[in-house]
């Protein structure tokens, strides 16, 4: 009895601590949240940012990487990422994939889910939702990490013909990581007992001492730290957060060990036949120092595309910044605005239609 009143006090005091941190970390300035269905059930949950002005006829998607949700690009600041866009004259739609933000399953006991699951059923509820919203036929696609994986594959797929130009941020379309990064990748899957690793309880229990205790060893697979400032880390760690699915890294892992992009339904290649779109305009960004989307990784992705219309942008000091750039910071160091959204807007703009 008495072990049993000890770890129901923990426990409380671990929900209580966690509830605690999301108050005080809450980020300010928020979208207004939509609701989209998928095919299968899953209601997703989609965050419209909507200039003054809407200037570009066709909006843009945003879409996050493995573990993370929408509030890497909805993150604090004068200048985050989807503001710049909104800013800008886009109209901005960031997207939560099944088991990120406020996503909710049909069935409180599902427990699994795949990449091939994000390409042929998150993202065609997201384009049929932004088409119907806004009347636009085509968005602009911006992806970050396994956010760019998924819009490459789904502009190949199920959203073929509906993604007008594509961006990818720190997305490593070909593979050779660390021994670092796979092993975390294994040790994650194999803790994942109830379908998922709950990354984002983690974060958010010890988001309250990033950026003042010295971090452990798999931050430096996120980010450059210092290139995020210590308050905006603990914010970081307390918001951007999403649960990791065992599906999801299985096949992950499954991608690593073969360099190949197989289905896990069919067994089909994924990769090439988002590579050989010769009529989608292409950008690939990649940071110096990014350890799950290194540069020969994204060099490779580049020489590989056959679009017509493709841009190569490398951001790190041999590339003309001021600092090096990891994988998560691309979006979120406080040198992002100059050094990669900037270039991004330019792309963009260049490929969207003028409603002036």
């Amino acid at each position: 009895m008495t072990l049993l009143i000890i770890t129901l006090v923990a426990v409380a005091l671990i929900v209580l601590w966690v509830a605690a941190a999301r108050v005080a970390l809450h980020l300010p300035d928020r979208p207004t949240l939509r609701r989209v269905t998928t095919a299968d059930g899953w209601t997703l949950s989609v965050w419209e940012r909507k200039p003054q002005t809407v200037r570009f006829a066709q909006p843009v998607v945003l879409c996050h990487g493995l573990g993370n949700n929408h509030a890497i690009f909805e993150f604090r600041g004068a200048s985050h990422f989807a503001k710049a866009l909104a800013d800008a004259g886009f109209h901005v739609f960031s997207m939560d994939c099944r088991g990120a933000g406020r996503s909710v399953p049909p069935d409180p006991a599902f427990v699994e889910a795949t990449i091939d699951d994000y390409v042929d059923l998150d993202v065609p509820a997201v384009l049929d939702f932004v088409r119907t919203h806004t009347g636009q036929p085509q968005v602009l696609w911006v992806g970050h990490s396994l956010g760019g994986i998924v819009g490459m594959l789904a502009s190949a797929r199920a959203g073929k013909g509906q993604i007008a130009a594509r961006v990818t941020i720190g997305s490593p379309l070909f593979f050779r990581p660390t021994k670092f990064f796979i092993r975390s990748l294994a040790l994650a899957r194999r803790l994942a007992v109830a379908g998922k690793f709950p990354a984002r309880l983690f974060s958010t229990l010890f988001s309250p001492f990033a950026g003042r205790l010295p971090a452990p060893r798999v931050a430096s697979l996120t980010a450059v730290l210092e290139n995020i400032e210590a308050v905006e880390q603990r914010f970081l760690m307390a918001n951007v957060m999403a649960d990791l699915w065992r599906g999801v890294m299985t096949q992950l892992e499954e991608w690593i060990r073969t360099d190949r992009f197989t289905s896990s339904v069919t067994g089909e290649d994924l990769r090439t036949p988002s590579l050989e779109l010769e009529d989608v305009p292409t950008m690939v960004v990649g940071g110096s120092e990014d350890k799950l989307a290194p540069l020969h990784s994204t060099q490779k992705f580049f020489t590989e595309l056959r679009a017509h219309d493709k841009e190569l942008v490398l951001v790190g000091k041999a590339f003309g910044c001021e600092v090096e750039y990891g994988h998560g910071d691309l979006l979120v160091g406080r040198d992002a605005p100059h050094d990669v959204y900037a270039p991004v807007l330019r792309f963009l703009e260049r490929h969207a239609t003028p409603l002036d």
